[in-house]
């Protein structure tokens, strides 16, 4: 299902952008396309700084502790293949820059084709980060759930451990047992013989 978001957002913004787009517009738009890569690949790399969650590890079960430690090492792997690609799509923006108009005019279809491409590029980069959040959100709910449920079963030891210790503290009391008296009945007082 990623993989085909990812494509339909490519092909959708190369077509957009090999149909609509012309040079003199995309030197328009050029300065803030760049802005706009610099921000999400400097996004990426101020979330590659944090690492690894900080929780109390020892209170989580090994296999769950496993299962999110691997799951942040897959997401940060994804996140240095998002900004390998934002600063391959910034090289590509810049080289844009340098190249005068009358060059993509000699060829054949040089502006189509290039803007054309240069459009799913950023479709790709755009969808990416778009996977990139989704799976934050995701590590962000193993996250809740991890803790949740290390808490839960803090608070069944901590109610285990009170019940022991009151029933502990029952015995310990010295109460003894205490045999019923008979039962007896009550007099017939109506008179009748």
């Amino acid at each position: 299902m990623v993989r085909l978001t990812t494509i339909c957002v490519m092909a959708a913004t190369g077509f957009v952008f090999g149909r609509w787009m012309t040079l003199a517009l995309l030197k328009d738009v050029l300065q803030p396309l760049i802005v706009a890569i610099s921000i999400m690949a400097a996004a990426l790399l101020v979330r590659l700084n944090r690492g690894m969650p900080t929780l109390d590890w020892q209170s989580l079960e090994a296999a769950e502790r496993k299962i999110l430690t691997h799951r942040v090492v897959e997401l940060s792997r994804e996140y240095m293949s998002v900004l390998a690609l934002q600063f391959v799509t910034l090289l590509v923006l810049l080289a844009l820059s340098l190249i005068k108009e009358k060059t993509f005019y000699g060829w054949a279809s040089g502006p189509t084709v290039v803007l054309g491409a240069l459009g799913a590029l950023l479709g790709l980069c755009i969808s990416r980060m778009g996977y990139i959040v989704w799976r934050d959100t995701d590590i962000a709910k193993l996250q809740k759930k991890l803790i949740d449920d290390s808490a839960d079963r803090q608070a069944i030891e901590k109610a285990s451990q009170d019940a022991l210790t009151t029933v502990n503290a029952i015995r310990s009391s010295g109460l003894r047992d205490h045999s019923k008296p008979e039962i007896t009945s009550w007099p017939d007082n109506s008179g009748k013989a």
